[in-house]
């Protein structure tokens, strides 16, 4: 009796065992699985204040208009200079010397072709006359043309002063005869050091009042770049604002924009002296402002989302969107209005997830929310 109840309840003890066993796993196989949590970190950028603006950068030619302003009659040798390009020069200046005698500068349209002394007349005369009266050397109210004893007398004082032969006779190679006067001046680039001058050759030309800025370019480069609009040009130590005047295209194809000041007036202002006068151009460089500069509230262009209106918006850190006036953009930067130096924005134009789920439910390719439930999972 003891025997078969010891049996029994050992047998009773093996069938608990087992139904503790098949719960066990039958709770481990149906529980659902663990779903990991999302990552809810997304990169943020602090809002910064900086300038943004956008140019492209070509280089300006500034060009002296020239005009002949004198021939020369002298024949002999250059030796020396004695004005440098863009001096100004008034009647009875030295130019330069030939064979050591200075060649002077006087006022007249009649260019000098021949030796004037006592005895000659004419409108040759007359200028010369009139350079000695207007100098100090000839007491005469009018001018009359004749070579006379008072006017070699004047020559005379005057050749004393000038350190020359004090011949009384004003030779054809000691002056150039120009007109107006003064004026700011180049000597010709055939005038130099040791060369040979020759009668009827040009040998100096005057200068515009201020230099003509110009912006050449090429015929794939034009297809670029604005044609009008603000431009800033720089030089050594200064920068000019303006605006492109004008633009027009050569034979060649070559697109050449004209720049001068806001006004209208001279690029370079008040300070057209400095900018250098030499055969070639002087170059400087110039900047087409394609976005003018902004100074403000900064975000990376990627921070910066638009909505289907074309409105601009950044996404807080929280989530949320924020709209946002673009003020200038450029180099992947956008000036904006709207937040403050300092806030925080998602970069990449996160957004936030309720409206991309809006957006999705009416765009019409929303999926069911217990789709994940039941695809795929039923037995």
């Amino acid at each position: 009796m003891t025997r078969r109840w010891g049996a029994r309840a050992a047998w009773v003890l093996v069938v608990l065992l087992a139904a503790a066993g098949g719960l066990w796993a039958g709770r481990a196989t149906f529980a659902p699985p663990s779903v990991p949590e999302a990552d809810s970190t997304v990169p943020l950028y602090t809002v910064r204040e900086e300038t943004v603006g956008n140019s492209m950068s070509f280089p300006v030619a500034a060009r002296w208009d020239k005009a002949p302003l004198g021939t020369g009659a002298a024949t002999g040798t250059v030796t020396s200079l004695e004005v440098a390009e863009g001096d100004t020069v008034a009647a009875g200046d030295v130019l330069y010397t030939v064979d050591l005698r200075p060649v002077v500068v006087m006022s007249g349209t009649v260019p000098a072709f021949r030796d004037l002394a006592e005895g000659a007349e004419g409108a040759d005369v007359r200028q010369l006359q009139e350079f000695l009266r207007d100098a100090g050397y000839l007491e005469v109210r009018t001018p009359d043309g004749e070579f006379g004893v008072a006017t070699t007398t004047a020559v005379k004082t005057w050749q004393k002063r000038a350190g020359v032969e004090q011949d009384g006779v004003v030779r054809a190679g000691d002056v150039v005869f120009a007109s107006p006067l003064p004026a700011r001046v180049v000597l010709d680039e055939a005038v130099t050091v040791g060369a040979q001058l020759a009668p009827g050759q040009p040998v100096v030309s005057s200068l515009g009042l201020t230099p003509t800025f110009v912006m050449e370019l090429a015929v794939d480069q034009a297809q670029v770049v604005p044609t009008s609009g603000p431009v800033s040009v720089t030089g050594t130590d200064v920068t000019w604002d303006g605006v492109i005047a004008s633009a027009t295209t050569t034979s060649d194809g070559l697109l050449v924009l004209t720049l001068t000041a806001h006004d209208g007036g001279p690029l370079c202002g008040t300070g057209c002296g400095g900018v250098p006068v030499a055969e070639k151009d002087a170059l400087f460089t110039g900047n087409i402002i394609t976005v003018e500069a902004s100074t403000g509230p900064t975000v990376p262009a990627a921070a910066v989302g638009t909505l289907a209106n074309g409105d601009a918006f950044v996404v807080a850190e929280d989530g949320t969107q924020v709209p946002v006036t673009i003020r200038s953009q450029g180099n992947g930067r956008a000036v904006v209005d709207g937040i403050a130096v300092g806030d925080a924005v998602r970069l990449f134009g996160e957004k936030n997830p309720a409206d991309a789920r809006d957006t999705a439910s009416t765009s019409g390719s929303s999926v069911p929310e217990d789709s994940a439930a039941t695809d795929g999972s039923a037995p």
